[in-house]
């Protein structure tokens, strides 16, 4: 039962501002992403020509040969690409009053013009989902399409003067995209109906397409860097390896005809190793290592078989990255007190970064961030990195706040296999902002951390990674006891919010509140209702009855622990903390039906909504509710976090 709480004034905070859809034009001297503060999406072109790169704001509509566009130039759903001309091409999916894909968009051509942008020109595509442009190589200003028209094909057009000229239509997804013959042959990542990605390698002369990278049908394989140099060729398999389970193993291949190698020194089970490019000779590769929460670039010397790590500021890093011919490293980075941005590290820490770890910190050059995007506010909430003690080991946690302020939240990250990273997160802020303190660890499941911290998850969903969270409330509710404070609030989204109700329904004593974002009710519910990719990932990696044949098969491989207690609509009858369930009207993860199924089950019950439970759902796909991107969504978590409240001695606990 919720306590009687007033409605508390929730302060004014900055404006939360992203950067996303970060491009480099085909020679590196430009680069392109989108900047949001809220719904009002900038246009930014970043010139990588000077030492210290450039950002100018792309943001009015202006007339340009004649073209007027209705509305805002940019959406969130747009793509960017510089050209080399200093002009960007924009992809722009069309979508319906509801946000859905119509099934057709433009690609627009615009420029500077006075204190704001131009369009230029303008290509209607006829069919279109989704896609992305690729700019040729040694021809400024020309560029690629690649359309996927309808989930089952794709189509690649040339963006030429007379119109979009059609170059070939192929079966199935196409991502990535590397040049690896100058601008005739194309490398793309390849997903045909009911297969996972490989390589194939396009002949855009010929018009013709063939499979060159695949280990087996149950792989994913996919072609991520190539240096026209010298002709080495990075791909990715999830082929197992020396690598942790969820993993890729990353391979390369050289110009001597040899078949592809799998160093061990790139693919040892810890950090996690991802390629992103090779140097201007082709002869080292630049990876981003994930050691924990914490993401950090190293360079692989394959003649020396020697990676070196790069020293830089702690927080998250993203690809696409461009090594220049000078040196410097342009890459996307964040962290907790700073918003997404443009990262250029400099030459000095790429050339012989095996040298620096002699050389003290403070003498070291340093990292350039791109400052904030104006109007974006600013005096962003750090955070620390923490080791609490877990039932198995120790456990890493991001912790915002001191944990003796009057609200505590928990906060469960989605997945399984993922994790809380040392980045910039939104509603973390909000929440920091409103006074509250939050907990983000790293239970058992989380990547970053080896094979023995994610290994007991797969196949065993609220089990281990239900033991770290509550033995770690358990510690945090005998210190707030202690001192007179409420117990914490549980907060999650996606898988985190599944695990969330699981942890209200089977420990009901420790929680003021649980707030589930975006949730499903038990992995048969959701193998049964999610489409296609995500059911594929469920029976991989959970205990469903579509892996055992039947329920009481699964049961007993929990060691004869009957699933109703994984399953929240048979578990649920147990909460007594306040719930708040928000879901996505168009969420294509986690079908809308398992939190309206929840609220169904709690109503049979006898329970009360807007009392015992609140029930929010809001036009939005899953990332949005996951991220309580929507205003209503995340004032709503906000305020719950802020005033959930139960009465601990209830009848069935004295029971």
């Amino acid at each position: 039962m919720k306590a009687a709480t007033p409605d508390p004034v929730l302060p004014e905070t900055p404006l939360i501002p992203s950067r996303f859809g970060f491009a480099f034009s085909a020679s590196g001297l430009w680069a392109a992403c989108l900047s949001a503060v809220q719904d009002d999406v900038t246009l930014e072109r970043w010139d990588l020509a000077c030492p210290a790169p450039s950002r100018r704001a792309l943001e009015r509509t202006g007339r340009g040969d004649g073209l007027m566009i209705d509305g805002p130039v940019a959406d969130r759903r747009c793509g960017a690409l510089p050209l080399d001309d200093g002009r960007v091409l924009l992809l722009r999916p069309a979508t319906d009053d509801h946000g859905i894909p119509a099934g057709h968009g433009t690609v627009l051509a615009v420029g500077p013009a006075g204190s704001g942008l131009q369009v230029t020109r303008s290509w209607p595509v006829p069919s279109m989902l989704g896609g992305f442009l690729l700019a040729e190589p040694g021809q400024a200003g020309t560029a690629l399409l690649v359309a996927v028209e309808d989930g089952q094909n794709s189509r690649i057009w040339r963006l030429a003067a007379s119109g979009l000229e059609p170059v070939l239509r192929i079966p199935g997804v196409l991502a990535g995209g590397l040049w690896v013959d100058g601008a005739r042959t194309l490398a793309l990542d390849h997903t045909a109906p009911g297969h996972r990605a490989n390589g194939i390698l396009v002949d855009l002369r010929e018009r013709t397409w063939r499979r060159v990278w695949s280990v087996s049908d149950t792989t994913t394989d996919r072609i991520v860097a190539y240096s026209p140099r010298s002709g080495a060729l990075a791909v990715t398999t999830t082929s197992p390896g020396v690598q942790q389970a969820g993993a890729e193993q990353i391979g390369l291949r050289f110009p001597d005809g040899g078949p592809v190698r799998f160093p061990e020194t790139l693919n040892r089970s810890s950090p996690l190793r991802t390629p992103l490019t090779f140097d201007a000779a082709g002869e080292r590769l630049l990876v981003r290592e994930i050691d924990g929460a914490v993401a950090r670039l190293a360079v692989y010397s394959p003649a020396a078989d020697r990676l070196a790590a790069i020293p830089g500021p702690r927080g998250m890093l993203w690809g696409p990255a461009r090594w220049s011919d000078d040196g410097r490293i342009h890459v996307r980075f964040a962290a907790p007190h700073r918003p997404p941005t443009l990262a250029t590290v400099p030459a000095a820490l790429t050339t012989v970064p095996t040298a620096l770890a002699t050389v003290p910190e403070r003498a070291r050059p340093g990292w350039s961030l791109a400052p904030n995007a104006p109007g974006s506010g600013g005096g962003w909430h750090g955070a620390d990195l923490v080791e609490l003690p877990g039932p198995a080991g120790p456990i890493e946690a991001i912790v915002y706040g001191d944990l003796s302020r009057p609200r505590l939240v928990l906060a469960l990250h989605g997945g399984p296999l993922a994790a809380w990273r040392f980045e910039f997160e939104p509603l973390f802020q909000h929440l920091a902002a409103a006074g509250a303190a939050v907990v983000a660890p790293n239970y058992r499941g989380s990547t970053g951390y080896g094979e023995r911290h994610l290994r007991p998850v797969i196949g065993d969903w609220g089990g281990p990674d239900l033991d770290d969270v509550v033995h770690l409330a358990g510690a945090i509710v005998r210190d707030r006891d202690a001192a007179g404070l409420p117990r914490p609030v549980v907060l999650g989204g996606s898988y985190g919010a599944y695990l969330a109700l699981l942890a209200a329904c089977r420990f009901p004593e420790l929680w003021s509140g649980c707030a589930a974002l975006a949730p499903f009710t038990s992995a048969d519910g959701l193998h049964a209702a999610a489409p296609g990719a995500v059911r594929e990932r469920v029976a991989r990696l959970s205990r469903c009855a579509a892996n055992t044949g039947d329920a009481a098969d699964a049961a007993d491989a929990a060691g004869g622990e009957p699933d109703a207690g994984r399953d929240v609509l048979q578990a649920c009858a147990s909460i007594t903390a306040p719930l708040l369930i928000a879901h996505g009207a168009r969420d294509e993860v986690v079908p809308a039906g398992q939190s309206r199924a929840l609220r169904r089950r709690l109503l049979e019950l006898g329970r009360t909504e807007g009392v015992d439970f609140d029930y929010l759902e809001v036009d939005d796909g899953h990332h949005g509710v996951v991220q309580a991107w929507p205003a209503v969504l995340r004032q709503a978590v906000v305020r719950f976090c802020l005033t959930a409240g139960r009465t601990y001695a209830t009848e069935q606990e004295r029971r």
